[in-house]
């Protein structure tokens, strides 16, 4: 996945972690937002 890829992932993750968390799912979003970090940490390996 490239930069801006990961990117554009990362902000629609954080929609759907917010609209999961506004919607009673607190689970879910806790999910989404373990997948948002692992692409954090992808893009900082890649500095």
């Amino acid at each position: 996945m490239s930069d801006n890829e990961l990117r554009r992932a990362i902000r629609v993750l954080r929609d759907r972690a917010d609209d999961a968390r506004s919607h009673g799912r607190p689970e879910d979003a806790d999910g989404i937002e373990r997948t948002i970090r692992d692409y954090q940490d992808e893009m900082a390996q890649r500095l």
